[in-house]
């Protein structure tokens, strides 16, 4: 379908939150289970709200903890049900167990995590330690800009978890309350369009009565570590599922983000940003200022961080001068996880470019687009001093 025989557009004013809960309800899970927590509790209320009135029909089961939220959709999938749940924060940390269990395990589902600083101190601003601390789980992971990508990264996440050549499950992250609770523009497609875009969920595996079978049973090391070796294919896999379902929503919709990394500016100059969420979002602002004041410089934005895209960001970070990383989170004893990771890329590969680093917007700290302009100039003369 082109955009030319789409149907008039439809736009709402949208939260984060609603607009996630909305791409949900198109997406026509079987089972959703959730615990509610700050600020991903609206989600869940909205979609709760959706079953019981008949607009979605879904098993929508209220649980008594995060763990058991999570428990419940993995027993949903392996027995062939498409699945949903969100949280963040402390909630995220509570059910890791089983988020665990469901990337290692294999099992296709979409959760979405609002992001939120992990306590101590208490509080429930955003920065990215909650979900930066599951990179290693064996989830996909997807960091959005703003509500509209919010929306349309929750049904491509599906189609691409549930693709045979992916199956394992993709968390979809946005910024709590600077993207969960303000309501901005979203353009919102019919049920026509994601049907025909997402196809019925089609399990490898469906666990029955008629046919016992164990999961996630005892095995020897050798069988262990094929299981691991399969998962870490299938990751590699991922990029090309992700890079072609990326490109047949733009056809559908017009909304293209790039696949894996999305590029604000020029392919070539002086100096490029490396961010992912909000955060790259605004720093497209300050590369626009630099670039004014003589300084050439495009944003790389990480939109998917797992599987880590590579090859990508080294085939961009090689046309530039030097390169800034800057991370919403901290890898403690060490630098940003970003950072460490586009650091080792390029090592591995033998780009031989300067590579920066900084740490900016822990705890909710407010990083507007002159902060992120002061703070390069500061690390690049070296006049900054530590990460954060």
């Amino acid at each position: 379908m082109a955009i030319s025989e789409m149907k008039e557009k439809n736009f709402e004013m949208l939260t984060g939150n609603d607009a996630v809960a909305e791409a949900v309800i198109l997406a026509k899970p079987d089972v959703i289970a959730a615990y509610p927590i700050t600020p991903a509790t609206a989600i869940v209320m909205t979609l709760n709200r959706a079953v019981a009135t008949g607009r979605l029909k879904a098993e929508f089961i209220n649980v008594e903890s995060e763990h058991s939220s999570m428990a419940a959709v993995m027993g949903a999938s392996v027995t062939g049900g498409r699945t949903f749940t969100a949280t963040a924060a402390h909630g995220l940390l509570y059910m890791a167990e089983n988020v665990f269990w469901a990337g290692y395990g294999r099992l296709p589902i979409v959760m979405a995590v609002v992001n939120r600083a992990i306590a101590p101190g208490w509080t429930i601003w955003v920065d990215h330690q909650d979900s930066m601390a599951m990179r290693d789980a064996g989830w996909g992971q997807i960091y959005v800009k703003n509500n509209q990508e919010a929306y349309d990264s929750i049904i491509m996440a599906y189609k691409i978890a549930e693709n045979h050549d992916v199956y394992f499950p993709f968390m979809v992250c946005l910024d709590g309350f600077v993207l969960s609770h303000v309501a901005t523009k979203v353009e919102l497609v019919s049920e026509e369009l994601v049907d025909k875009f997402l196809p019925k969920f089609d399990p490898l595996v469906a666990l029955h009565p008629s046919h016992p079978q164990a999961f996630g049973t005892l095995i020897p090391p050798d069988e262990f570590v094929a299981l691991r070796r399969d998962l870490q294919e299938s990751m590699q896999r991922s990029k090309e599922v992700i890079k072609r379902v990326t490109k047949e929503w733009a056809e559908l919709t017009g909304r293209d983000y790039g696949g894996l990394v999305e590029v604000n500016g020029p392919k070539e100059g002086e100096l490029a940003i490396i961010a992912t969420s909000t955060l790259a979002e605004e720093a497209e602002v300050a590369a626009e200022e630099l670039t004014l004041q003589g300084i050439k410089t495009s944003v790389l934005r990480i939109r998917v961080f797992r599987p880590f895209p590579k090859e990508d960001l080294l085939e961009y970070m090689k046309n530039f001068e030097k390169v800034i990383v800057i991370d919403r989170a901290v890898s403690f004893g060490h630098a940003g996880p970003i950072y460490l990771e586009v650091a080792a890329a390029a090592k591995d590969h033998d780009l031989d470019i300067p590579i920066y680093h900084t740490v900016m917007g822990l705890g909710g700290t407010d990083v507007n687009y002159e902060d992120i302009v002061i703070r390069i100039k500061k690390v690049l003369k070296n006049e900054f001093k530590g990460e954060f």
